[in-house]
């Protein structure tokens, strides 16, 4: 993994950005603290009702049926504006 100051990362982006999505992460430092370029593959909708569903049989405090549908919906919608 490469390391790049920000101002250096700035002139470069387009080539960072493109080795990124080759699976080539880079490290960013500023003001000693570090920032990751990676790829980011949003999660399948139907994995995140998965999840919803392990969520809502969890021991965890109950919520109502309609909060999370809220859930659900605001997740899908998500899910397709990353997918584009």
């Amino acid at each position: 993994m490469k390391t790049f100051s920000l101002s250096e990362a700035k002139s470069s982006l387009g080539r960072l950005a493109d080795a990124a999505l080759e699976g080539n992460p880079t490290v960013i430092v500023r003001s000693g603290k570090l920032l990751i370029l990676k790829a980011y593959e949003p999660p399948d909708p139907g994995a995140f009702d998965t999840l919803i569903d392990e969520g809502i049989k969890s021991p965890h405090a109950p919520l109502a049926q309609d909060v999370w549908e809220g859930i659900r919906q605001r997740g899908a919608k998500l899910a397709r504006k990353f997918k584009k």
